[in-house]
């Protein structure tokens, strides 16, 4: 089941359940990379507030959190797509509560096999009283009232930031520099060093002074960070489509420049001397190459006459057959290790 058809099947028993009920007056939408909800919702004339952390134009905290105080409450109703990480669900959950007025009520939907079915049980000390109310098409819709003995929700952002111990890969050199790292649940490689990051980080491009270098995907910022290690005065831009993660490496990488947003279309007219990149490859579950093939495809006018692309990969993808429809034809192994291998382009 794609990842399209499990959104599809969630938000569809949403859209039915609320042609069976009067429309709330306000209502949140959280995290559903579709419109049929909040469609569903404004068309009943309902105020509807959307977010989610990878919505274009997101960026940092949602809008309705400003100094632990919510801009966005009394919502008669919150609809939460199911997340895929424990600890993002268990955050999604307290900024639906700060949303929520008294009597409101939480709808958490998605596919059975993300967790749906056993979702009920995980939402306590929040809310209570949950059960289902309706399932079709390999999904389920779970609702619940906020507890009324429950904690106060936790909506200011830094409330959620981890930090944790990384060993960051020193380039080529053996050894590592340990760091303390910021994290938000639901980033990439939260709390840990990806292995394929970790081995582009021993193999980056060769970086002259002042060198302009983009990290396309940038996650928290463990190759911006890198980046800057190699050669201090690289002028780093770092690329993030999650603005949570986005939020972090802020914070991991003070002297990068951070634009958040997907694919090439928030860097238009822009070139670097060099590209770096761990490209993503999964839509929620679903695995794609599209992604990859968007990341090769921008690199024609991103990267300055002369300039270098390295970018790490799970061998067990087509890579080169990827880069050749692309139109990169100057494309090269320069390591490979275990299930991952690292490439470099050349403009």
């Amino acid at each position: 089941m794609s990842r399209r058809s499990r959104d599809e099947a969630a938000a569809a028993l949403v859209v039915a359940a609320l042609d069976r009920i009067d429309a709330p007056e306000r209502a949140l939408v959280l995290e559903d990379p579709r419109r049929e909800v909040a469609d569903a919702l404004a068309a009943a004339g309902c105020a509807v507030t959307t977010w989610s952390r990878r919505d274009p134009g997101a960026d940092g905290a949602p809008p309705w959190v400003e100094a632990d105080r919510p801009r966005v409450a009394d919502c008669q109703l919150v609809a939460l797509r199911l997340p895929r990480a424990k600890q993002e669900l268990e955050m999604l959950l307290h900024l639906a509560a700060g949303a929520l007025a008294p009597e409101g009520v939480l709808w958490i939907y998605g596919a059975n096999d993300e967790g749906a079915k056993s979702v009920a049980g995980k939402l306590s000390p929040l809310f209570g009283n949950a059960f289902t109310l309706a399932t079709g098409g390999h999904a389920r819709l779970v609702a619940a009232a906020l507890a009324a003995d429950g904690p106060a929700p936790r909506i200011a952002l830094d409330s959620w930031l981890e930090h944790f111990d990384l060993d960051l890969p020193a380039g080529s050199e053996a050894g590592a520099r340990r760091v303390r790292w910021a994290s938000l649940p639901g980033a990439f490689a939260h709390g840990r060093l990806d292995e394929g990051t970790a081995l582009l980080l021993r193999h980056l491009p060769p970086l002259g002074p002042g060198a302009r270098v983009l990290d396309y995907g940038a996650g928290t910022g463990p190759l911006a960070a890198g980046v800057l290690a190699a050669e201090p005065s690289a002028r780093v831009t770092a690329l993030e489509p999650d603005a949570l993660a986005a939020a972090a490496l802020r914070l991991n990488v003070p002297k990068a420049e951070v634009v958040t947003g997907a694919g090439w279309a928030p860097l238009a007219g822009r070139r670097w001397d060099a590209v770096v990149a761990n490209p993503p490859y999964h839509r929620g579950k679903e695995e794609t190459t599209a992604l990859i093939a968007e990341f090769l495809g921008g690199l024609g006018s991103a990267l300055e006459r002369g300039g270098a692309m390295r970018c790490v990969v799970q061998r067990r993808l087509p890579f080169a057959d990827l880069a050749a429809a692309a139109g990169l034809d100057r494309v090269e192994v320069v390591a490979d290790e275990g299930p991952y291998r690292v490439w470099e382009g050349v403009q």
